[in-house]
């Protein structure tokens, strides 16, 4: 390195002169030019590195400051001499209250105006009680942000003695629980709509078969007067009031539901045919859709957005109960129901109705779990897993539709939802409807084996009324045995295909043992694609799926009989 060079380092160094001339002839001596260049370098490196210091040390408070302003929680401090002197509010008021240190500490009365005016007697109370030396719990109370918003705070605070055991001061965190409270509340509101829920349900349900008794008789009543018979009236009375109260229980069942709907005519085959597109997207590749729709035009008076969330809903529910994968069968028909089904539901008009039903050959459910499942919250899957809504709101919809839900399912069997949506109009035929008067009755004794106590009284009544003799049964053993106390009375055997002990096909294979040309008549809540599949029945066996009308009811007894 020239001297020259030396001179201008030394220049941009700030060093003087005749202290450069004198280090240069230093290292001159010393034969140290190189050291002057290593001396300069590192000059050069302890200026950069100062430079990257006092950039981190400027990134570090900006990230500070950010993060203060982040926080919803933030520490306070009152000095205590006898009574309360000062306050000291951490950076973080801001961010929570909208005022800053600064302003509180002008203004030692913001504070206590900030509170809600319905919690400042709460807060009083516990500063009192810290200076008189009492234990203090954490106080949640309300206050009113700088924007003019409501916020739930918890202000804990923890007191400071001297020596002399003396209150010195005391510091506080205040938290930000708005959320929390907001939540609570949900939750609170949801509790209570899922206990009233229950409430109504039991006394819909209770009131409801006393309703049953009443309707039930009360129409056998009027079948067997004649027509100018001075009771009539007295007897039609009684089953509108009936009626009426029965559409009582509806209301009650149905005043927490709040959807908002625009119910317009509906195509239901459309409308099926639209979310088919969407569920082949949401169900796996090892489950089959299989979609079945009715040969006529189904319309009904429905907002078909909220249809399509109850197909959704009761699709996804399928594809969770069939891990493994299976079938999953959609399915629209006609039904026509009349008052003897509808007065033990207590739901609807007699009349046509269009017919979903959703099956699926998954894990199916116990009853327990069958008579839970349109309770809210109520859910047989992992935490996080689903939110016990689904069902819960597909009941909410089907009912805000004048519509009727059935769930039908057993354990490892499958589960299959029937849904029931009044009927408009349609491209069927209009025949003349079929009266009780034009049924044909009998003299044959039935035995009808059915787990259900309702269905089977149901069904002994509808049978009798007719002329015929019943024998009535709850479960696959019992109906074995008292087939053989009386096999050369029975003509016909109506058989639940799922019961207890033994299923209906067991019973059959035992009783036409005994009896090889004794007739049969299955009945179920699952559709004949899912027994099929399930390979319970035999094909073409006599078979109609419950729920059924009293005429059709009869109508297949007889035809079966005569066959």
């Amino acid at each position: 390195m020239s001297f020259v060079s030396l001179l201008t380092a030394g220049k941009e160094a700030s060093f003087e002169i005749s202290e450069l001339i004198a280090l240069v002839i230093s290292c001159l001596m010393l034969g140290g030019v190189l050291r002057i260049e290593k001396y300069f370098r590192s000059i050069r490196a302890n200026e950069e590195a100062l430079s990257k210091s006092e950039a981190t040390k400027s990134e570090s408070e900006n990230r500070y400051k950010r993060l203060v302003a982040s926080l919803t929680d933030y520490i306070y401090t009152v000095r205590v001499e006898g009574r309360s002197v000062a306050t000291s509010h951490g950076p973080g008021c801001i961010a929570l209250t909208g005022y800053s240190s600064e302003e509180y500490e002008a203004d030692p009365y913001l504070w206590y105006r900030m509170v809600h005016e319905e919690d400042r007697k709460a807060v009083v109370e516990q500063a009192a009680g810290i200076l008189s030396g009492k234990a203090i719990e954490p106080l949640e109370h309300r206050i009113i942000h700088k924007n003019g918003q409501i916020r739930w705070v918890k202000n804990t605070p923890v007191p400071h003695y001297d020596q002399h055991s003396r209150l010195v001061a005391y510091d506080g965190l205040v938290a930000d629980i708005t959320e929390r409270k907001k939540l609570e509340e949900q939750l609170r509101h949801s509790q209570k709509m899922e206990a009233v829920g229950q409430l109504a349900g039991g006394i819909a349900h209770d009131f409801n078969n006393i309703l049953t008794t009443i309707t039930g008789y009360g129409s056998f009543l009027k079948m067997k007067l004649e027509k100018g018979d001075p009771l009539m009236p007295y007897v039609e009375q009684v089953i509108n009031s009936a009626e009426r109260a029965a559409n009582l229980t509806r209301q009650i069942l149905a005043f927490s539901r709040k959807q908002v709907i625009d119910p317009k005519p509906v195509n239901l085959n459309e409308t099926i045919k639209k979310v088919e597109k969407l569920l082949l997207r949401l169900i796996r590749e090892d489950i089959e859709l299989k979609t079945i729709f009715a040969d006529m035009d189904l319309t009904i008076m429905a907002d078909s957005a909220q249809i399509e969330q109850v197909l959704m809903n009761l699709c996804t529910n399928a594809r969770d109960a069939m891990p493994e994968g299976g079938l999953l069968t959609i399915e629209s028909g006609l039904v026509e129901l009349d008052e003897e089904y509808l007065k033990t539901h207590a739901c609807g008009r007699p009349g046509k109705y269009a017919l979903i039903s959703v099956a699926d050959t998954g894990s199916g459910m116990d009853e327990k779990t069958r008579e839970r499942i349109f309770e809210p919250f109520f859910t047989t899957k992992e935490p996080g897993k689903g939110t016990g809504l689904g069902l819960s709101i597909v009941y909410g919809i089907i009912k805000q539709h004048n519509g009727h839900i059935n769930v039908y399912s057993e354990l490892c069997k499958g589960t299959t939802f029937k849904i029931y949506l009044p009927l408009i109009r349609s491209k069927v035929a209009e025949t003349q409807p079929i009266t009780l008067s034009s049924l044909e009755g009998g003299t044959e004794t039935i035995l009808v084996a059915e787990d259900d106590k309702e269905v089977r009284k149901l069904s002994k009544d509808v049978l009798e009324c007719f002329g015929y003799k019943v024998i009535e049964t709850g479960d696959g053993e019992d109906t074995i045995n008292r087939f053989k106390e009386n096999e050369d009375k029975i003509q016909l055997l109506v058989l639940d295909v799922i019961m207890p002990k033994k299923n209906g096909r067991e019973v059959y294979e035992e009783i036409r043992k005994i009896r090889p040309d004794i007739k049969v008549l299955f009945m179920s809540g699952y559709t004949a694609d899912i027994i099929n599949s399930k390979g319970i029945l035999e094909k073409g066996a006599n078979f109609i799926s419950k729920p059924v009308s009293s005429h059709e009811f009869l109508r297949k007894v007889r035809e079966v009989l005569d066959n």
